[in-house]
């Protein structure tokens, strides 16, 4: 099996698909630096100039006689023009660097949009707002700094903000990546029967094998993301590992940059495995690699296009598969709010896997190898 595992490794590492996806992911890793470095190097200005100008929309839903001295404003319009001015503190807080003016009124802002949740009317302006996960994850946030003591940090081209970005952004996208890099994992070996005619062992252990390969390629991938990254550390400096970031895992709370890197690498390791797996058994059933891919995307696209499934089927392993939306969060901004928690995520798709260990073990046969 080692020898077999080996060998297959060996032709795998040469292969001009995996080559091209190393290459994909360098590119990935420069091109999001060359985008941060342009676009957000005032990023926390930018978002706060969103804001207001969300803020400002929200603001012209109401009628003239709400801004009048002697009119009968509603509390929400009130409510709005105050958030409006803390939006614009803390902007100046930024530009003058006062990180603990920010820090300040961002406390009260969090508060004041709390308390306009339960506003007659809030419905009309509630899309031009933030939701209440969302505020919740800033109000917490703020307030973990403010008794810490520490400041607000605009750095993003360290190496741990830079790499807290990338994981960030991978974790939307990481199950597609791994989908298309897998989905014809046994396609050659179905279309050229005799590739493994020669070989003294068995389907089953063939197939782990070929999967054991493509996994060990994806934590090459993931090495990589580290490699590329080191560069950062020489001309911008580490940054902070510890700098604290707000999420989501059955509760708010808030943990540093480093626990937050490790949890995405913990699920891009398991969510690999069990795409591998998924990709060889489609294509042992479908025998064609864009059919194993559109099932793949179908599934992972589901517990968008039917949310309620989210609430209804929690243990679903495909609810879990965008482990950055899982921490932001954003299962409880369903019609009917469910709290997904990390560990669930885990234990979910760690079922998947071994289900899927079983089929291969005890279904998978070489009198299944036909040619296609």
């Amino acid at each position: 099996m080692w020898k077999l595992l080996k060998n297959d490794f060996l032709i795998e590492r040469t292969n001009k698909k995996n080559i091209i996806a190393c290459i994909v992911v360098a590119l990935f890793v420069f091109g999001l630096f060359s985008y941060i470095k342009i676009e957000n190097s005032q990023k926390l200005i930018d978002e706060k100039a969103s804001e207001y100008q969300s803020v400002a929309s929200a603001l012209t839903k109401f009628q003239t006689a709400d801004a009048m001295d002697y009119g009968n404003g509603s509390d929400l319009y009130y409510n709005l023009l105050q958030q409006q001015r803390y939006v614009v503190n803390q902007s100046m807080a930024l530009k003058i660097e006062r990180p603990q003016l920010y820090l300040d009124t961002g406390i009260k802002l969090a508060e004041l949009r709390e308390s306009a949740f339960d506003l007659e009317g809030y419905e009309k302006v509630a899309a031009n707002l933030p939701g209440k996960t969302e505020n919740q994850l800033d109000s917490i946030l703020y307030q973990f700094m403010d008794k810490t003591g520490l400041l607000v940090s605009q750095d993003t081209l360290s190496f741990f903000p830079f790499l807290l970005n990338l994981f960030m952004m991978l974790g939307s996208f990481w199950f597609i990546f791994i989908s298309i890099f897998s989905c014809g994992i046994l396609i050659e070996e179905f279309r050229h029967t005799s590739l493994i005619k020669g070989y003294p062992v068995s389907f089953d252990k063939y197939v782990l094998a070929k999967s054991a390969s493509a996994m060990l390629i994806v934590c090459f991938f993931i090495v990589e993301l580290f490699i590329c990254s080191l560069p950062f550390i020489y001309f911008y400096g580490a940054g902070d590992p510890k700098y604290p970031i707000a999420i989501f895992d059955g509760s708010f709370k808030v943990i540093g940059t480093f626990e937050y890197i490790g949890i995405a690498v913990v699920y891009m390791i398991f969510i690999a495995i069990f795409t591998i797996l998924l990709s060889l058994i489609l294509n042992v059933l479908l025998k064609n690699t864009y059919l194993t891919l559109f099932v793949q995307l179908l599934l992972f696209i589901a517990p968008s296009l039917f949310p309620a499934l989210v609430s209804l089927v929690p243990f679903n392993p495909f609810n879990y598969m965008n482990f950055t939306n899982l921490l932001s969060g954003q299962s409880l901004e369903l019609a009917k709010p469910i709290g997904l928690e990390l560990i669930h995520g885990l234990i979910c798709i760690g079922i998947g896997i071994v289900l899927m260990l079983i089929a291969v073990k005890l279904f998978f046969t070489a009198g299944k190898l036909k040619k296609v």
